[in-house]
């Protein structure tokens, strides 16, 4: 049998706020994380402010682990990409939050424990952080409007939007939901018997109301208009409803008049 693959754990370097480390771990339970590290936190642990914003995933908190720095943090993975708003001057390679969901889950089928490092909210990663890591995750962020000629960017996401974002993107690799979906319901096709039926009915009410003309063209028009039905593939229920909606239309078909 399979091992099941493990999920990234989530490493938070020099978290300052409790309530963003709470934020943290409730996105990670909506995704399927479950394994939160935190480097040298600026605040006591545990703590009040993260529990309730935990909102149910409090034994994510309660099984988080401490530690002093990057290196005792990072220590036991063999995959870890790093989060970063802006390219450093370091050789590392840069992804888009899916293809690290890819090469994560990739990483993890091997058997590969992994993690993402996300930084402070103030300084975000250091330059040494970064060095220990394999490769960048960038997430694309929308740009101001221009100040003072200088474009800048909102590419600080809130910590816990953007671990949302990652545990998002992780879950959906392994989905092989379709894109679009359409419900159907299963259902017969018509027999031949009840097209049949219903090409009769068509086409005595059609005589009837003389769309066939002029008539020495009506064998052509019948042939065309089965070769019509049969290519829409209708199923019985269809044609029935089909021959109901004849019924309706030649029942009413003075209806206002005098």
């Amino acid at each position: 049998m399979t091992a099941p693959l493990i999920a990234p754990a989530i490493i938070l370097s020099h978290p300052q706020m409790g309530e963003n480390v709470g934020a943290t771990a409730r996105a990670m339970k909506n995704f399927g994380l479950s394994e939160l590290h935190l480097i040298a936190p600026k605040f006591e642990w545990p703590n009040d402010r993260a529990q309730i914003l935990a909102s149910g995933a409090g034994d994510i908190l309660e099984r988080a682990q401490i530690h002093p720095d990057a290196a005792t943090a990072l220590g036991r993975f063999q995959l870890i990409l790093a989060t970063t708003a802006r390219g450093r001057d370091v050789l590392r390679d840069i992804l888009t939050p899916e293809a690290a969901a890819g090469r994560l889950r990739q990483a993890a089928g091997g058997g590969a424990r992994t993690a993402i490092l996300f930084g402070g909210e103030r300084a975000g990663l250091d330059n040494d952080e970064i060095s220990l890591c394999d490769a960048l995750i960038t997430i694309p962020t929308a740009p101001l409007p221009q100040v003072k000629d200088t474009e800048i960017k909102a590419s600080s996401l809130n910590l816990g939007q953007a671990v949302l974002l990652l545990g998002y993107e992780w879950l959906k690799s392994a989905d092989v939901t379709p894109a679009s979906r359409t419900k159907r319901t299963p259902a017969l096709p018509a027999t031949r018997a009840e097209l049949i039926g219903l090409f009769d009915h068509l086409e005595t009410e059609l005589d009837a109301s003389g769309f066939f003309f002029p008539a020495i063209k009506r064998e052509a028009m019948v042939r065309n208009l089965r070769a019509m039905i049969l290519r829409s593939g209708l199923t019985d229920q269809q044609a029935r409803t089909i021959r109901g909606m004849i019924v309706a239309l030649v029942k009413n078909k003075y209806r206002g008049k005098a």
